[in-house]
């Protein structure tokens, strides 16, 4: 406790001295361009204003010698940008829009005129950003309103940008198997531009958001300007809805039709249809406290939502194993969630504009993990979670010239897991049939607090918008881990065997871990950018600039019996330059192209593990094989009968290194016409220091696998290096991955009540080792002495990705009222997400093949590549039907809408586990006689999953004002 007290003060400390947020323009737009007479040459001192008068907002700068002009960090919203001059006709552009983290170039091509004399023309609405040198994507309030989420969870947003792929989730939590960058799950998470990004492992989000209050949701891919940070992949922005001058509300009830929606995907033929329930209230209401001074924005949101997930253990299995028939129903799942947001936005005066935000999250969640799939009803475990996040920022235009950002965020999380089914029995595996007995995942506790906060200072001077900035962010955390006692089997056959007495030790594996209090630990990351905007010419923009990262360790051990535990190095040359440039070809095309070095943030769970299993004995974390001395006999669970097991240790490689990837990426963008475009990009992103975890305490193998991998005798003590301990697993530095992609993308603004966004994606992405210390996997690699015999494709290897979202509202015109009504107030929304299938690793179904102490899941075959198999390609399309009635009072619209997620019910598989049965090595026989050691024999046995739903169909309505 005494490194988080040093470190809160020490982040008061700078944040004082440095007011805060890990923000940047995303939040806000920008309007840049450049004053032309007739003939195309520069008007110097021209006057610009821009005016927003939902928000009452009024800004004015004068154009340079070079008739430039720049105006960042606007308020979200449509604008009028208005061009004075002399000797010209004042020139009025309407409906400029500017989303979250765009930039509109604006060009006010003036007319001679008299004093007095004016021209109004209308912007195009087309997006072709000239400095936004990423591929990006903003889905915009009427998506976001629109679109079909059954889920209720904005997240699943993510996997509509181009270049990404990845599947959404049913529940409020990340989607799944997300490729960014050739990478899994590599997402910085921010709300308002400020931290949303859970530090413990990679690829989490932080808090929940509710749909009831996001405004817009900004996707950042590669390769963006130096101001973004901590991040290999993307960045993630959901924007938060606020007051105008305007008063607008809405309530919302939704509920799923159950009789509409079908069984869940994989259930056992002749079940019970399980609880499908869903019932969502929502309301927000926003608007001003003092007109084009003070606003005020608040919403509530309650869902309650069955989240069955089915049992799909085999009827045969069922038979053998004479599993009882309640053990086989579905989880009763039942998520009960409640969001709330409050927030106040002032423009204080005419240089100076705050906004203060407060989110409130509670979600209870009984058997919420391990449940469905080969895991019976008994290992179920239930989940509680919380979280309060403070927010605020200050934006303040010093001068024409120098803007100041100013934001903080106090983010706050409390989350629990608890066995639905307490019991002193030992969990059960049988490898690929079923999971059965107590649960392995209950006893966890997580904490985090996270005060965060940058400072962002904008200087344009001439033909440069220069910028820098510093970000920081402090993280106190407390974890407890699981405990579990488990017995793998790798058949039936054994595992009654064992039951029976005739061979107690018939198991492939005894693992135990033990944590009764847990541990806090706290970390400090920071780092700062420079950047340069240069206007080289008329058409020709160029961005370059240095970031510089650290993140910095907790203390470790000093006293900890590993020595790689005593210590933490934190490396401290993070700095990754970045450059690009957009070139403006003619009017309706923009070429672009980037590159640059990005560095990902460090999951904290890297240090925390070497703390919480450093070989002291804290967690009582150990494995058995069956011939190793020690191992307990069926169903005995050593702790218990007081046996003292080797432990299992995790730590950290002395020469650990931060995980980087080199970007470039191309980009030519043709505008179709004033509201449509076409863009066709290439991506090409290398990973580099990429961590693996493998054992490091093995040495003198007795012989080898038919493929060469060596084999140690786990019987003899010879083969440890340390003999105190079992495992000294070690995350090591230096795996590498190489992502290759072709990205096409149609945009449509809306044109004749239509918009339109449409993207394909081919890539191609290898890597050396699985991931290590991310949400969805932490994995060793198979070969502990040589990690390269992992090179292959990655688990987010997707060759195919297409996705699209569309939102359709036609009018029509007929001189006949009835059918202007019928035909008029119609509204139609569609989500597809079309792939190809999860990449799956044929792993053996023997047991351990070499001696290494690792379970089957992890042991492939001889000469059998990494991830060779592949699920079937994935057809999902959800939509939404919207009837509207019509305005009364001019301001009161009610509404109707149906809504279904895979609407034609196809049969989505997101995973397979592929096992065959391979031949063991036998110590009783020679090195020659081994020969066919590790060759697979058996047939291949192939056991589906998946994260996605079948069709899901509800009703409901709104009123809005």
């Amino acid at each position: 406790m005494s490194r988080i007290s040093r470190t809160v003060v020490t982040s008061a400390l700078m944040l004082s001295a440095l007011p805060a947020a890990l923000a940047q323009q995303s939040v806000n737009g920008t309007i840049r361009g450049r004053a032309l007479d007739p003939s195309g040459a520069a008007i110097p001192n021209a006057t610009v204003t821009v005016t927003n008068p939902a928000v009452g907002f009024t800004k004015t700068v004068t154009t340079g010698g070079n008739g430039l002009y720049v105006l960042p960090n606007l308020p979200l919203g449509e604008y009028t940008v208005q061009f004075v001059a002399p000797s010209f006709s004042t020139l009025t552009v309407k409906s400029v829009v500017l989303n979250a983290g765009s930039e509109a170039s604006i060009d006010g091509e003036m007319v001679l005129g008299e004093v007095g004399s004016s021209v109004s023309v209308v912007a195009d609405n087309v997006s072709i950003d000239p400095t936004n040198l990423n591929i990006q994507r903003t889905l915009d309030s009427r998506e976001v309103e629109n679109l079909p989420l059954t889920s209720r969870n904005p997240y699943n947003f993510i996997i509509f940008q181009p270049g990404v792929s990845g599947h959404p989730n049913a529940e409020l939590g990340i989607p799944r198997t997300i490729n960014t960058n050739g990478l899994l799950d590599r997402i910085n998470y921010q709300m308002d531009g400020m931290l949303n990004t859970e530090s413990d492992r990679i690829g989490l989000r932080f808090f929940p958001v509710g749909t009831i209050f996001v405004k817009e949701v900004q996707e950042v891919a590669n390769s963006f300007a130096p101001e973004y940070g901590w991040t290999t992949g993307n960045v993630y922005n959901v924007i938060s809805n606020n007051g105008t001058n305007a008063y607008h509300g809405m309530f919302q009830f939704v509920q799923r039709w159950v009789d509409a929606t079908a069984y869940p995907l994989l259930s056992t033929t002749g079940s019970a249809k399980p609880n499908l329930e869903l019932r969502d209230y929502s309301g927000n209401l926003g608007g001003r406290i003092i007109k084009d001074k003070l606003f005020f924005f608040g919403s509530y949101e309650q869902v309650k939502r069955g989240s069955p997930s089915p049992v799909t253990v085999s009827q045969a299995n069922i038979n053998a194993l004479g599993i009882p028939a309640e053990q086989l129903q579905a989880a009763p799942g039942l998520l009960n969630g409640k969001f709330a947001l409050g927030r106040l936005d002032w423009t204080i005066n005419k240089k100076n504009q705050a906004m203060i935000r407060y989110n409130y999250f509670v979600n209870d969640f009984p058997y919420n993990t391990q449940v469905g799939g080969i895991n019976l009803r008994s290992t179920g475990a239930n989940f509680k979670d919380r979280a309060h996040v403070f927010g605020g920022q200050l934006i303040t235009t010093v001068s024409d010239h120098l803007l100041n950002e100013f934001r903080i965020s106090l983010p706050l999380r409390s989350s629990v897991t608890s066995a639905a089914t307490p019991t002193n029995a030992p969990t059960v595996t049988i490898t690929n049939v079923v999971t059965m007995g107590a649960s392995s995942s209950g006893g966890t506790t997580y904490y985090e607090h996270s005060p965060n906060g940058s400072e962002n200072i904008s200087y344009t001077r001439g033909a440069h918008s220069l910028k820098a900035g510093f970000t920081l962010a402090a993280l106190q955390q407390r974890q407890r881990l699981a405990s579990f006692n488990t017995y793998t089997f790798a058949s039936i056959a054994a595992y009654q065997q064992a039951v029976s007495g005739v061979n107690p030790r018939s198991y492939n594996q005894f693992s135990s871990q033990t944590d009764t209090t847990g541990i806090g630990y706290a970390s400090l990351f920071y780092g700062g950018y420079a950047q340069d905007t240069w206007q080289v010419a008329p058409r020709l923009v160029v961005v370059g600039g240095l970031r510089y990262d650290r993140f910095q360790s907790p203390n470790a051990n000093p006293n900890a019996p590993v020595a790689d535990s005593r210590t933490f190095r934190v490396p401290a040359g993070n700095f990754a330059p970045r450059l690009g440039f957009s070139f403006k070809a003619t009017d309706k095309t923009v070429f672009k192209a980037s590159a640059g070095i990005f560095y990902q943030q460090t999951p904290t769970n890297l240090w925390f593990n070497a703390l919480n299993s450093d070989g002291s004995n804290r967690i009582n974390s150990y494995t058995f094989q069956p011939t190793q001395t020690g191992a307990p006999a069926y169903p005995n669970i050593p702790s218990a009968t007081g046996v003292v097991a080797a432990q299992n240790v995790l730590t950290v490689s002395p020469k650990i290194k931060n995980e980087y990837t080199w970007n470039f990426n191309t980009q030519l963008t043709q505008q179709l016409g004033s509201r449509s475009s076409f863009t066709v990009g290439y991506i090409l992103s290398n990973g580099r220091n990429l961590m693996y975890l493998h054992n490091i305490n093995l040495q003198n193998p007795v012989g080898s696998l038919a493929d060469g991998r060596p084999v140690f005798n786990p019987n003899l003590a010879s083969t440890k290096i340390d003999t105190r301990f079992n495992q000294i697993n070690r995350v090591e530095s230096g795996a590498n991955s190489s992502f290759n992609a072709l990205v096409l993308n149609y945009s449509m603004s809306p044109i004749h009540g239509l918009q339109f966004n449409a993207n394909y994606t081919w890539s191609h992405t290898i890597t050396d080792a699985p991931e290590v210390n991310t949400f969805e996997q932490n994995t060793t690699v198979m070969d502990t002495t040589n990690y390269r015999r992992d090179r292959g494709n990655s688990l987010v290897n997707r060759p195919s990705a297409f996705n699209m979202t569309a939102v359709l509202e036609p009018t029509f015109h007929y001189g006949n009222g009835f059918l202007n009504t019928v035909a008029n107030g119609n509204r139609f929304a569609i989500l597809a997400n079309l792939s190809s299938g999860d990449q799956a690793n044929l792993t053996t179904s023997t047991g351990t093949l070499n001696g290494d102490s690792f379970a089957a899941s992890v042991q492939r075959p001889a000469f059998v590549g990494r991830n060779t198999f592949r699920s079937p390609n994935i057809y999902q399309f959800d939509a939404r039907y919207t009837r509207t009635f019509g305005k009364y009072w001019d301001r009161l619209e009610p509404s109707f809408l149906l809504e279904a997620n895979n609407v034609f019910n196809h049969r989505n598989i997101t995973g397979l586990t592929v096992t065959q049965a391979t031949t063991p090595y036998n110590f009783t026989l020679s090195p020659a006689a081994n020969a066919n050691a590790g060759v697979a024999t058996g047939a291949i046995t192939t056991v589906p999953s998946t994260v996605l739903e079948a069709r899901i169909v509800q009703w409901g309505f709104a009123v809005r004002f």
